[in-house]
């Protein structure tokens, strides 16, 4: 009681670290009951802090099961989303994986722990700065960065155990259906004529051979065939 006294601000920041953990936990729980059964993806959900990477104002709504809007017209994906995506490329730890659109970073952070590397590319520059910052923060370092055009695919000859596309399009870029390896998993939303979306995951059996998918509606901003933007 006495260092209470002495230092409200430290019982302040107690109180608003635990009131932070009980809705991660309950977030923990959702995804579970929603039907996400692999530990280590909720594991690496419930280190990386999710207020980190939304916007100030949109901070009390960091832990809730929703998508977040963010700067540029992107957004922070719903977690049940990023949790299922991930979970359907069946990540190993030794595994370096390519995402398309950083955005804040808050997948990419998850991602961080569950493979070996991470290579990420965004076309906001704003954003991207953004996600380096909240990234740093938890003092993660596998994480590759990359500001250009996510269709041209990562430009170098790196070949991905995984790819995963967080925007959606019509076609799969060609460019990075060459940079998954063989055997490689592939997922991203694709839009169709009528308007609706669905996730799909594509397994590249051989450079002839896509094993296609289709899993959940969703709704995903447009993937954008464009230079970066500074």
């Amino acid at each position: 009681m006495l260092f209470s006294g002495l230092f409200p601000w430290l019982e302040n920041k107690k109180k608003s670290t635990y009131l932070k953990n009980q809705k991660n936990d309950k977030l923990i729980f959702e995804l579970k009951v929603e039907g996400i059964v692999d530990k280590k993806i909720l594991s690496a959900i419930k280190k990386v802090p999710r207020e980190l990477f939304v916007e100030q104002h949109l901070v009390d709504k960091a832990y809730q099961n929703d998508a977040l809007s963010t700067d540029c017209g992107q957004t922070v994906t719903q977690p049940y989303i990023v949790a299922y995506m991930i979970e359907s490329l069946n990540l190993k730890n030794t595994d370096k994986i390519l995402e398309i659109g950083t955005g804040t970073g808050w997948q990419t952070a998850i991602l961080s722990h569950l493979c070996k590397e991470v290579f990420t590319i965004e076309r906001f520059d704003v954003l991207l700065n953004k996600a380096k910052k909240n990234i740093a923060k938890l003092n993660l370092k596998n994480v590759n960065y990359k500001l250009g055009n996510g269709i041209k695919g990562w430009g170098e000859k790196i070949l991905f155990d995984a790819i995963i596309i967080c925007a959606t399009s019509e076609i799969v870029p060609e460019k990075l259906l060459e940079n998954l390896k063989l055997n490689g998993r592939l997922i991203m939303p694709r839009k169709y004529n009528a308007g609706n979306q669905k996730l799909l995951l594509i397994n590249k059996k051989n450079e002839n051979y896509l094993e296609q998918e289709e899993l959940l509606d969703v709704k995903f901003v447009p993937l954008l065939n464009k230079d970066s933007v500074k």
